[in-house]
């Protein structure tokens, strides 16, 4: 099988390199991929990951959503992308809210979700240990200009929780901005804007809860690879928060107000009513399933093989 990777712009992007990587190592020996800016003839499936840059798809094409269907970024109106997956033969979710939205809103049946992975050859399952001094709330992405990650809830936060009791770790590119308004605010913060990837690991076995307060998220990558590590999750219902989070035994989910979640915050500082113990205690005895990235390629090449089955039978008949 001649699988097209097709980018539709030379713009590099870590997460698509990541993709690319894990499906050159696991892509069974009989398959090639063929990564390239446009489509290329004679392939036998097109997977299209910017497909709102294409005017149209080619055939036995498959298209990926990498961002929140309900994002509020011109660049991700759904006018960009409804007539190019209306096209596409199979469209892959990473979450089920974006299944639900598109079956809802455009009646497109053709969808199935496939979540981001983990590499096992980086982390690793141990039991987690309860907070031994302040918790240590951990804050893993990068920032964006139009603050996007939930920068506004978070900066309300400082104002509410107990410096006595949390600090925080910003890991992430142009996360400076944030340990320096953590430190305003009294709290000891640490900072990794460029920490190696292999070095993750250490990363969420070093945290005691991992907080996601974004607005908007296709993935992230970051939350299977927190359940994996059984790291808390505190973050919004959104994109593989919503599936993979379940409350009171891995994680919590924000509101949004700022009193209510500096509540929840202070209360697992504070291990109120054994709180945080008890989260500590659920999430060793129950860790919901994640895929590994081998296991989405797999999930890949199944659906390729079927698309080319269902191709060849309609030919048939």
């Amino acid at each position: 099988m001649r699988i097209n990777f097709v980018m539709s712009n030379a713009v590099s992007s870590g997460i698509f390199n990541a993709i690319i990587g894990y499906f050159k190592k696991y892509l069974p020996l009989e398959h090639e991929l063929f990564v390239t800016e446009h489509p290329l003839d004679n392939m036998d499936i097109y997977h299209y990951h910017r497909p709102n840059l294409e005017i149209y798809l080619k055939e036995n094409s498959i298209v990926t959503i990498h961002h929140d269907l309900e994002d509020t970024d011109p660049w991700f109106d759904s006018s960009q992308f409804i007539d190019n997956y209306h096209q596409a033969n199979k469209i892959i979710c990473l979450n089920q809210k974006q299944k639900d939205l598109l079956e809802l809103n455009e009646d497109l049946r053709n969808t199935i979700v496939i979540p981001h992975g983990v590499n096992t050859d980086i982390f690793k399952q141990t039991n987690r240990h309860y907070p031994s001094s302040k918790l240590k709330i951990g804050i893993v992405s990068k920032r964006y200009g139009r603050r996007v990650k939930g920068e506004a809830l978070l900066y309300e936060l400082y104002k509410r929780l107990d410096t006595n009791k949390i600090e925080f770790y910003f890991i992430g590119e142009n996360r400076t901005v944030d340990i320096y308004e953590a430190e305003q605010f009294g709290f000891e913060g640490h900072i990794f804007e460029k920490l190696p990837y292999n070095m993750f690991n250490t990363l969420y076995h070093k945290i005691d809860i991992l907080l996601v307060p974004s607005l908007f998220e296709g993935g992230p990558a970051n939350i299977p690879e927190a359940i994996y590590t059984k790291t808390p999750i505190i973050g919004r219902k959104i994109a593989m928060i919503s599936d993979m989070i379940k409350e009171n035994i891995n994680g919590y989910f924000l509101t949004g107000n700022p009193d209510e979640d500096a509540i929840l915050l202070n209360k697992l500082a504070s291990n109120t009513n054994n709180i945080m113990y008890s989260l500590i205690d659920n999430i060793n005895m129950y860790t919901p399933k994640v895929l590994t990235w081998k296991d989405v390629v797999d999930k890949h090449i199944d659906l390729y093989n079927n698309l080319l089955k269902d191709k060849n039978t309609q030919e048939v008949l």
